[in-house]
């Protein structure tokens, strides 16, 4: 691939910053001084830590989708469901985060969504030493015992 002269320069201010958006969907990551290289990583892998996070709070049945054609798509083994279902913005040095979830009958919503941003700040921070400026979190739905299960 061919860098122009322009993206050059372009690339070289965003190195200044800690992380930034590549256009490959990637978080970037300034390895710092005498580092051979820098670090990348993909918004795939920031969802699926994201995802994870999110599913080991109690209460959280999974990650919800919003159409018939994403309940399709899970059923099938697609993971698109979930990405779409979990959105990143890479801004600066700092990732904001929204995710959708279903949760199960009986919990506090409330609570349950403190719980799950919790554990998605600490789980970024843990795996990936970036830091969440935002977590924002939908309840799709409250799905009562075994519900999941029909689907």
């Amino acid at each position: 691939m061919i860098f122009s002269e322009e993206r050059a320069m372009t690339d070289s201010k965003k190195k200044k910053n800690s992380l930034y958006r590549s256009d490959y969907g990637e978080a970037v990551l300034s390895a710092g001084n005498g580092s051979p290289g820098e670090i990348r990583i993909a918004t795939t892998a920031l969802a699926s830590v994201i995802r994870h996070a999110a599913c080991s709070v109690d209460g959280v049945s999974r990650i919800a989708g919003n159409s018939l054609v994403d309940n399709i798509a899970e059923f099938v083994g697609s993971r698109k469901v979930l990405d779409r279902a979990i959105q990143i913005k890479i801004d600066g040095d700092s990732i904001e985060v929204v995710i959708a979830i279903n949760i199960q009958y009986g919990f506090s919503l409330p609570e349950i969504a403190g719980n799950v941003q919790e554990a998605v700040v600490q789980q970024i921070r843990e795996f990936t030493g970036l830091q969440a400026a935002r977590v924002d979190v939908i309840i799709r739905e409250m799905e009562l015992p075994g519900e999941e299960d029909e689907e």
